[in-house]
């Protein structure tokens, strides 16, 4: 086994052994970090025997807790909305950028964690932004007004930006080329849990103890992850980038990432087919309790429907990687997505409208998204062990804009109707596999 040694001294440090898989030892000599680690870059795994049974349980749940939370912190509100309204006297129209403008700040918010963990270290800067997350929940449990509520959740999505863009980025330090694409296919499968838990544990907080609370749980939720973290797991940064925030080489980079035809191929995957999943979150619940007549509570039960399929496909994109490889699960994923897609719009204009015509074509579209999400992420990403943090940020940045923007200009044109929401599923299914067809060509490999 080769080891990483400070390039400050010639002779080797003292170094204890530690609980982290593949015994990464950490010691500090003139502020360098010693690591001895398998050469993950070269796609070194970590053998069974080099991890401690905790540390292979603990980390991929941290992980994937962290990459859940904005989900969790969105969803677990919105039940909550009516009764904010409520009690602070005021029209939806003034809490609703509670939700939109959280996920605003959530998007610019990887922007500047990402280059901040290449260049400090994931540790010190995820601790950084899950203490203030934990913060701003508490700013948004004690606001007095409407205006001091919105501005702790602009904080609070900022903050909560910290987690998915820099635990995508621990990932690839942690498991290599080999093993990433796996490892997030899993971690999208649980992360798929959040739509469907979220608004029920929010639906129960706001039953039995009122708005406030959801923002108890949620700061709850901050502190656990800044105390789980901070025990079990060290530094996983071994190429810090002192340069990463110099912005010359920021430009670079960013012009390093933007020029990849490989990069923005995985990357608009990605985004691409979160606009058709976006599409069906703005406007399902117009098209199934307006036009269709669903209850309320009935409706929960088919937006859950639709997030199982965001699993499954997870599920499928794991159990696959080794057998088949990334690069078949995008094209069949993108095949299903597409042809879910335009089965949905095509129903639609035969006049067959009806909810399992609605959620049946939804759920293959979310099981070939679902398949495609882990494997286009890894590609992104682990070509760049340098700048993975940049890698996954402008990733995230450019999903949620995208996503804002595509359903934005739509609506400029078509109410909130079924027709309109089955035309973008179906626009952002087909764009999808164009990109695959012309970015991303059946060799390409992660």
């Amino acid at each position: 086994m080769r080891h990483h040694r400070s390039s400050a001294r010639t002779h080797s440090p003292r170094v204890a052994r530690s609980r982290w898989p593949g015994h990464i030892a950490l010691c500090r000599h003139r502020h360098h970090l010693v690591h001895h680690i398998p050469d993950l870059a070269e796609g070194h795994d970590l053998s069974a025997e080099q991890r401690s049974p905790t540390s292979r349980i603990l980390i991929p749940i941290l992980l994937t807790g962290l990459s859940g939370l904005p989900p969790l912190s969105i969803d677990m509100f919105l039940p909550s909305m009516p009764a904010m309204v409520r009690e602070f006297q005021t029209q939806p129209t003034h809490i609703q950028p509670a939700v939109t403008l959280f996920l605003m700040a959530l998007g610019a918010a990887q922007l500047v964690f990402g280059p901040l963990s290449d260049r400090y270290g994931r540790r010190s800067i995820l601790l950084i932004g899950l203490a203030c997350y934990a913060l701003a929940g508490l700013g948004c449990l004690f606001a007095p007004t409407v205006g001091a509520l919105i501005l702790a959740r602009v904080l609070q999505g900022f903050a909560g930006g910290s987690g998915p863009s820099v635990s995508r980025a621990v990932v690839r330090d942690i498991y290599g080329e080999i093993h990433a694409a796996r490892i997030m296919s899993y971690m999208a499968t649980a992360i798929a849990l959040a739509p469907i838990l979220a608004p029920i544990i929010g639906g129960f907080l706001q039953t039995y103890f009122g708005w406030h609370a959801v923002f108890v749980v949620l700061s709850a939720l901050g502190a656990m992850f800044f105390f789980g973290y901070l025990w079990a797991v060290p530094e996983t940064n071994n190429m810090i980038d002192p340069t990463a925030l110099n912005p010359t080489r920021m430009i670079a980079n960013y012009r390093d990432l933007l020029s990849s035809r490989q990069y923005l191929g995985y990357t608009f995957m990605v985004a691409i087919l979160f606009w058709g999943m976006f599409a069906f979150i703005t406007n399902s619940s117009f098209v199934l309790i307006t036009e269709l007549g669903v209850s309320p509570q009935l409706y929960g039960f088919c937006f859950g429907s639709v997030a199982v399929g965001l699993m499954i496909g997870a599920f499928l994109s794991g159990r696959l990687n080794n057998r088949l490889g990334s690069a078949r699960i995008i094209q069949i994923g993108s095949l299903i997505a597409a042809g879910a897609g335009l089965l949905l719009l095509g129903l639609k204009l035969a006049g067959v409208f009806s909810v399992i015509t609605i959620i049946a074509p939804m759920c293959l579209f979310t099981i070939g998204g679902g398949m495609v999400r882990p494997q286009a992420m890894a590609g992104a990403i682990v070509p760049y062990p340098e700048k993975a943090g940049l890698a996954s940020a402008l990733m995230g940045f450019i999903q949620m804009s995208t996503a804002g923007l595509f359903v934005t200009l739509f609506s400029q044109f078509y109410s909130a109707s079924s027709i309109s929401m089955v035309t973008a599923i179906a626009i952002s299914g087909v764009i999808a596999l164009l990109v695959r067809r012309t970015l991303l060509p059946s060799g390409a490999t992660s």
